[in-house]
């Protein structure tokens, strides 16, 4: 990083009209209150303190900032006593720079308004930029993270022996400390000199336990604080452990799906029979974000971040609302949130939304997300059938398979694009989850062959008995396979439920995954008809409306927190929503445990019934432990356990016992069909497996 040449030329009184000889040359009147509230507590992040000093450099007219500290570093390690004194954050810019006199002026004067005070106003004082500042605390942000803060500042007048330097630097205890309501920095060693160069220059030390970001995590953190682009504007970060590590701070980059975006200029806010302007975008992106600073939609005035908002406070009951939240970024530029009524936070963290002009800001968004999820859904779908086929690689394989039957291999097609629709894009990298898709879109094939052959038979003014007979050749074609398909994964998953149970040592989880990925464990009849995206809708908004209530947050699945222990699992079979409480192999069910299942299931049946959309899909509520022992309850816990028809109890080898009965009048079933098999033996049968050559009747019963 280069040096911005702010080195004094030596000489004094550079005072700007005050001698140094001054037994205080520098005075703040600030409350201890004040600075705790709003610099210790409003900034503990080292992404936010910079945020406000390079805010301050742009205000400075600063055309050039550079900031050196250590990437991906902590700050303070309890273990190394001095090693918060070896790391520095330093700040330089070629701002127009302070003398003393506008240092105890404008610096240490805490909380006034700069666009009201003499010499102020809404623009810089050389540029004339809108500038960021406005309340006059962002110069207390660092004591957020550090307790030391020093600032060298040449500005004013040029002369003959250059610019007027000031130099001063705060310790947060003493400002801290019990005395009176004036504190006096301490002048550094450049105080009084002359420098060549006008700016300023901030030195962060002594610093509390923060880490400082990885270069990537830096880039986009600051990134997402600024929405701005000037010629005249540039911020260099370097890593202080490896100055020749650096990057410019430019755009936050966001991949967005094609066709998804929505400018929004021309679209201004409707107020009070107004329209306020507005300037950015909103769109779909390709993945959803995990990151906190890339996801949503963040909000700018006069350039610098104020607000970020997922939805705009829109409720439930909308085309595409469960993808939107994951989905959708954006960025919103509205200077008059800013200017003349003040509806920035003194964080810049939100705006206030419940104010008149925040509520119409709201309410503009609502209608924009609306649009958006309807506008992105059709474009997201096609996206990701399309990342399906690349990952699959179905059409090469379907021509392969069955090259002469083109009814086949696209009932196969659009039976995979109806399955894609609502998976997440991401399950879409899974290779094991691309296969499944694959092969159970291969299973439906047969049954969208039938429908092909009978519209065909509806079609004919005579109906042949050849074109009956394809008919009859077709249906069983598809029974065939479906059961077949069927009884292959039951009797695997009842291997693996008999292998879990006879091993005492096997762990809640397993035993979690293995019932939520196959419920008719617990339900003999269930079907994947019965399997659609109301239970994936239940589980996300109900855990999100559990965190409302009880600030409590709950996992409800196994399948999609891979990282978290579920606090139970949650299943449904018609119009039967399930909680089912699963525990390990010779487990004692407690009180508490069991007080707290039931917990749950008030809460769902809570939750059901104030949205009636979805409570009236399940108007039954059950409880089901899976648990071996339950003589550790009280009585009148134990009396409730066998009284209340909404509850449950299974121990886990009377669950096998019962999965093996239940299944032996199918499995029987599917025995009894293969060998009825005789008029289709000509016909071709679909594959088991994408891939591989469609076998005759006999080979798919013997399969069976």
């Amino acid at each position: 990083m280069s040096d911005l040449g702010q080195l004094p030329l030596g000489g004094n009184d550079a005072s700007g009209g005050t001698p140094v000889e001054d037994e205080h040359p520098y005075t703040m009147t600030i409350s201890r209150l004040t600075i705790d509230k709003l610099g210790i507590k409003l900034y503990d992040r080292v992404s936010a303190v910079l945020a406000e000093l390079i805010s301050n450099a742009y205000d400075a007219d600063a055309e050039r900032v550079e900031i050196s500290l250590p990437w991906g570093a902590f700050l303070f390690d309890p273990k190394l006593p001095t090693a918060s004194s070896m790391l520095e954050i330093t700040i330089k810019d070629d701002g127009h720079g302070m003398t003393r006199g506008e240092m105890n002026q404008h610096y240490l004067t805490v909380g006034a308004d700069r666009r009201t005070r003499p010499g102020g106003g809404d623009n810089s004082r050389g540029k004339g930029r809108p500038v960021m500042g406005r309340k006059g605390i962002g110069k207390l942000a660092p004591f957020g993270i550090c307790k030391t803060v020093e600032i060298i500042s040449s500005g004013g007048e040029r002369t003959k022996r250059g610019y007027a330097t000031s130099h001063i630097i705060l310790h947060l205890p003493d400002m801290l400390a019990d005395t009176d309501r004036e504190y006096h920095p301490i002048p550094g060693e450049l105080d009084g000199c002359w420098s060549e160069h006008h700016g300023t220059t901030v030195k962060l030390r002594d610093f509390s336990r923060k880490r400082v970001p990885t270069k990537e995590d830096l880039d986009r953190q600051l990134a997402a604080r600024f929405g701005l682009e000037r010629s005249d504007w540039r911020v260099e970060v370097a890593n202080s452990l490896d100055p020749r590590d650096s990057f410019v701070l430019g755009r936050l980059m966001i991949d967005l799906m094609a066709g998804t975006r929505i400018d929004l200029d021309g679209r201004p806010v409707p107020f009070n029979g107004t329209f306020l302007p507005v300037s950015g975008y909103v769109a779909y992106t390709t993945k959803p974000y995990k990151d906190e600073y890339m996801a949503g939609v963040r909000v700018y005035s006069r350039g610098k971040f104020v607000a970020q908002t997922r939805d705009f406070g829109i409720g439930a009951g909308f085309t595409g609302e469960f993808k939107l939240r994951s989905y959708i970024v954006g960025e919103l530029h509205a200077e008059w949130l800013d200017e003349e009524e003040d509806l920035v936070r003194s964080d810049r963290q939100d705006i206030i939304w419940s104010s008149d002009l925040g509520e119409a800001l709201a309410e503009w968004g609502k209608k924009l997300v609306k649009e958006l999820a309807r506008r992105s859904d059709e474009v997201a779908r096609k996206e990701k059938t399309k990342l399906f086929m690349q990952a699959s690689n179905l059409p090469a394989k379907l021509m392969e398979s069955a090259p002469a039957d083109p009814v086949y291999r696209e009932a196969v097609t659009e039976a995979a694009e109806l399955l894609v629709k609502d998976v997440d894009p991401d399950s879409l990298n899974n290779p094991e989850q691309v296969e499944r898709i694959a092969n159970l879109a291969v299973s439906l094939a047969p049954h969208r062959s039938l429908l092909e052959a009978l519209r065909e038979v509806a079609k004919t003014t005579e109906t042949t008995v050849d074109a009956v007979m394809d008919l009859f050749k077709k249906a069983r074609i598809a029974e065939m396979y479906s059961l077949g398909q069927v009884a292959a994964e039951r009797l695997e998953v009842v291997s693996k439920l008999e292998s879990l149970v006879a091993d005492r040592l096997t762990l809640e989880r397993p035993l979690q995954e293995l019932i939520e990925q196959a419920p008719w464990i617990l339900a003999p009849e269930w079907t994947p008809l019965g399997m659609n995206e109301s239970l994936k809708r239940v589980r996300s908004s109900f855990e999100s409306w559990y965190y409302k209530n009880t600030g409590i947050r709950v996992v409800t699945t196994t399948i999609e927190n891979k990282a978290k222990e579920p606090d139970f699992v949650l299943l449904h079979d018609s119009g039967i929503l399930w909680i089912v409480e699963i525990k390990r192999m010779g487990h004692r069910l407690t009180d508490p445990e069991y007080l707290n299942a039931i917990g749950y299931l008030e809460s769902l049946s809570k939750y059901l019934d104030q949205n009636p959309e979805l409570g009236d899909q399940f108007p039954v509520r059950r409880l089901t432990f899976v648990v071996d022992h339950v003589d550790g309850l009280n009585p009148g816990l134990a009396s409730s356990l066998n009284s209340d028809p909404r509850i449950n109890r299974r121990t886990w080898h009377e669950l096998l016992d019962a999965t093996k009965r239940s299944h032996k009048d199918f499995l029987a079933r599917v025995e009894s069909t293969r060998h009825e098999w005789d008029a289709a033996a000509e016909a071709p049968a679909p594959t088991s497996h994408i891939g591989e050559q469609r076998r005759s009747p006999e080979e798919e019963g013997r399969l069976i």
